[in-house]
């Protein structure tokens, strides 16, 4: 049962860390931080889209390794 409860808290805080990415990926891409709009190819228009996208993921990609974490 132990090792359930580890295996459990290492995922959760790995989904936590992902999602803290995806939310940080979804600024850099918003502010073009490194040309990252350039690099990805990414036509303006749809950034607020793609914004979306990774915040929506990021968000509940965090909830959920949080409650797994402290399950």
């Amino acid at each position: 049962m132990r090792i359930l409860r580890t295996i459990s808290r290492v995922v959760g805080l790995l989904q936590a860390f992902i999602g803290g990415m995806a939310l940080i990926f979804s600024f850099l891409l918003f502010y073009n931080f490194f040309s990252v709009q350039a690099v990805l190819g990414l036509s303006v228009e749809n950034i607020e889209l793609y914004m979306l996208v990774f915040i929506v993921f990021g968000l509940f990609s965090i909830i959920n390794g949080l409650l797994l974490f402290y399950e």
